[in-house]
This record gives C-alpha cells, structure tokens and sequence, in this order.
C-alpha cells in the first residue's frame, strides 16, 4: 500500500512539474510573439515616417514648379508635416529600444525646424524671391530632411537589435524550461525504478491484492515554434538591401524560417493584383498565375480589399495551408504577400512572423517603379494615360 501511495506521490509530481514547465514556455512563446509584432508595428510605422519624410521634399520642390499653383502644394506639405508630428507622437508608446526616446525627441526638433523652414520658403514665394526660396528648399531644407531619414534609418536598425537581443534572452529561459523538464523527468524515473527493485516478491495467493501499476499520462503533443532569431535577421537583411535582385534568396530565407513550400510577393495595379516575385515556383507557373482582380472571391483579395490578415486552413484545401498578409505603403494596401505553409498556418507565432517579414517587405516595395503601384479605385485606361 505504501509503494503504490509513493508512486502515486510521484507521478502527481511529475505531471504538476511538467505542467508547470509547459505554463513556463508557454508565456515565454507568448511575450516572444508579442516582441515580433510590436517590431513589425515598429518597422511599418518608421516606414511611414520615411515615406512622409520624402512626401514633404517632393511637395516643397512642387512649389518652384513652374505653370502650377502653389496652394495645393503648400496645403500637400502642410497636411505630410502634421501627419509626421502625430506619428512620431503615436511612436512613442511604440518603439521599444533604448535609443528610441531620444532618437524621437531630436525627430520633434527637426520637424519644428522644417516647420519654421517651410514658413520662411513660402515667404520668399510669396515676396517673388523664388532664388531664395529654392535655397532654402535645396540646401538647408534638403538637408534637415536626409538627416532625419538617416535618423529613421538609424532608429530601424536599433529596433531590429533590441529585438534581436529579446528573443535571444527568450530563447535562453526557453532552453532553461526544456532543461528543467529533462531533469524532472530523469529524477522521477530514476525514483520509480529504485522504488520498483525494492518491492518484494508478491505471493502467488496475494496477487490479487498486488498493487496496480500506475498508466502512463499521455505526452503533450509539441507545439510549432518558429526560429524567432533567424526571423528577425531575415528582416534586418531586408531592410539593408538596395537592389531587388536579392529578393529572391531572401524570399528563400524567410520561406525556411516559416517552413513554407513558396511564396508569392503581389503587388497591386489599378483593380488587380500582379505576381512579381516568388519563391518554390517556376517562372512558368508564375506566368500561369495571372492577375487577381481585387472582387475576386479568394484570400489574396481579401487581404488586400481589407488590410488584414487572410488564413486557408489545410483541412479546406486537402493540402498545405496557406497565410496572407497586406503589404501597406504610405496611405493604402500596396499588395501581398502569401505563403504557402506546410504546416501551422493557425499558429499565432507563424502569422506574426509572416506579418513582421510581409511589414518589412513593404519598406522595399515603394522603391519600385511607380507604374507598379497604381491607386485602388483607377481604371487600367486611367493607368496608362497617367
């Protein structure tokens, strides 16, 4: 009786160690996943900032434009400053490493500073001074707005180490917890053999009065993880690139990282969506694909009509599933990015990684040429007598 009450004691030890150590990796996977999405909103807020950044140069050289008004312009780069204020505001509450505060504190500066630069440009204008307005808008205006873009570039690079620096102290806890069950586990098995060599024979006529052995508890079935440091170096070599021609062994890259069989990069003109660039394709099976018109009844559209994320269980395909997130540029959803997953596309760690790669793709996407990227609502005829 005592035996059998020892083995007990055991095995309810075992099963609260392993519950316990399973409760432990579970919220270290949870703050891990909450890490990747806050550095993907990271990463696509600094992309805007960026891209409203050179909004503002654009707007300000409209303005020696001649034959056009200056209103609409001087209202253009009034409305891009206002929107780059609020942001920087917004990413204060954001931006998780250290050099952030400051980084944003010196990006306020700076926008007061081109505030009050852009007072003095239309002033000029307005006096008919335009050589002293261009001087100012290519010299010190030009000058203020590549140092604060060096500055968002600099704050991108930070953010990317401070995540790469969480998920590496995440991994370490994650290998403590898996080290602890090992060890619970060998401790109580080598109690429970000890305690087994030391129980006597049992008569033939006590046999059935033997203690039953206790069952075996079934094991957890493993969770899906995803290799969170490689992923964010995947981003980190994204956000360095300058030419599209490393796109595809990136691509390659991020489909190991998620374990995916391919993925498409989908980039809106007019009412479709185009394949531009793919991984695990041919390039006559990416010929074959076609465009998507932006009604049509399937993931790609809805995430791109939409903004969210789009998921085709494999229960619904017979096959592989299937993730795909929007790809969003300054003011709309650019395009798509889909993948392809042999496996865990219902996992939340598996989506916020496609989501923080998709999120820093869009940072390259705006580099492309123009005519790629025709505003939802234009017609095709529109498009090419634009």
């Amino acid at each position: 009786m005592q035996e059998r009450r020892g083995r007990v004691v055991v095995t309810v030890l075992l099963l609260a160690s392993i519950l316990s150590a399973a409760f432990f990796l579970t919220i270290i996977e949870q703050r891990a996943s909450r890490a990747v999405a806050l550095a993907g909103d990271a990463s696509v807020r600094l992309a805007r900032m960026s891209d409203t950044i050179a909004g503002i140069g654009t707007a300000q050289q409209s303005y020696l434009a001649p034959g056009q008004l200056d209103e609409p312009w001087f209202e253009r780069a009034s409305t891009l400053i206002g929107e780059l204020s609020r942001e920087i505001q917004q990413a204060r509450e954001r931006l998780r490493s250290p050099e952030a505060s400051a980084a944003l504190q010196q990006l306020s500066v700076s926008v007061a500073t081109l505030t009050a630069a852009d007072a003095r440009i239309r002033q000029n204008l307005q006096l008919g001074q335009e050589l002293m307005a261009a001087d100012v808008i290519f010299s010190d205006g030009r000058n203020l707005l590549d140092a604060m873009t060096a500055a968002l570039r600099d704050l991108q690079m930070a953010e990317q180490s401070h995540l790469r620096a969480q998920l590496t102290a995440l991994a370490r806890w994650r290998w403590f917890g898996v080290s602890a069950i090992a060890a619970l586990g060998i401790g109580a098995m080598f109690i429970v053999m000890t305690r087994s060599r030391r129980v006597p024979a049992v008569p033939e006529n006590d046999r059935r009065a033997a203690p039953r052995p206790v069952e075996a508890q079934p094991r957890p079935q493993p969770r899906m993880s995803v290799d969170l440091t490689a992923a964010a170096t995947v981003c980190t070599d994204l956000s360095r690139i300058t030419t599209t021609a490393a796109l595809p062994d990136l691509l390659g890259r991020a489909a190991g990282v998620l374990d995916a069989s391919g993925l498409i990069l989908w980039i809106s003109a007019g009412e479709q969506l185009f394949p531009v660039i793919a991984h695990g394709y041919s390039d006559d099976s990416l010929a074959r694909m076609g465009p998507i018109a932006r009604d049509a009844e399937n993931a790609a559209a809805s995430a791109w009509r939409t903004g969210q994320l789009a998921v085709v269980p494999a229960a619904k395909t017979g096959g592989p599933g299937a993730i795909v997130t929007p790809l969003f540029g300054l003011h709309r959803c650019i395009g798509v990015l889909s993948v392809e997953v042999r496996r865990g596309e219902d996992s939340p760690t598996v989506q916020a990684v496609a989501t923080m790669i998709a999120a820093q793709l869009s940072t390259v996407v705006p580099a492309w040429p123009a005519a790629s990227l025709t505003p939802a609502g234009t017609s095709p005829s529109e498009a090419r007598s634009a």
